[in-house]
């Protein structure tokens, strides 16, 4: 379970709607990128994750669920200005959620990148703190560690698809993840129009 889903939106509700669905899970919070690691050294049994390539990146056989855990924006974070896009940008640091796969196409020839490991909160205080002149990020990321800072805007740039994945030889459990994944998607809904 990707580190931002630690509150209350995310691990407890998460384990109870997978018990209901007769699935005993213990989340795990960690960073994308070694979640990916960790899956390869069966440290752990599944993942849900916005990575296509996982099975290429994993190197080991997974599966992935049928249900998708949601869609959101991919987007580029720059100041207020005539950029419209990753194209649009000259020399800025651009900041990556290490370990995040969704923008590897869209940097591929972009020279100015740094992986940051420690996620959202990082990349915001680095943009704060001008170690940064841009970042990408998706939208519930940003939205849960702050928002677009003052003086900056978020352009779209890309639809990223969330999904549960297991490890291949627990393949059978997948219409039970499946079923927990639809509760959960109903129960971040509903603590979303929470006050």
């Amino acid at each position: 379970m990707p580190e931002i889903y630690t509150d209350q939106r995310g691990i407890e509700p998460y384990r109870t709607v997978m018990a209901e669905a007769g699935l005993c899970v213990q989340p795990v919070p960690m960073p994308n990128a070694r979640s990916v690691l960790a899956i390869r050294r069966g440290d752990i049994d599944g993942l849900f994750a916005a990575v296509n390539d996982l099975p290429d990146l994993a190197g080991v056989a997974v599966v992935r669920g049928k249900v998708t855990l949601g869609n959101v924006k991919g987007l580029l974070i720059v100041r207020s200005g005539d950029v419209s896009g990753i194209g649009d940008l000259k020399d800025e640091l651009l900041g990556i959620w290490l370990g995040e796969t969704w923008s590897k196409n869209l940097i591929a020839s972009y020279p100015n990148v740094i992986g940051v490991p420690r996620g959202p909160q990082m990349m915001q205080q680095m943009l704060r703190e001008g170690r940064l002149d841009a970042m990408l990020m998706d939208a519930y990321s940003l939205k849960i560690s702050g928002g677009v800072p003052d003086g900056y805007k978020g352009i779209p740039i890309a639809d990223i698809v969330v999904h549960s994945w297991l490890r291949a030889e627990f393949a059978e459990f997948l219409p039970k993840l499946d079923e927990g994944t639809r509760a959960y998607q109903k129960k971040l809904f509903a603590l979303s129009r929470e006050p």
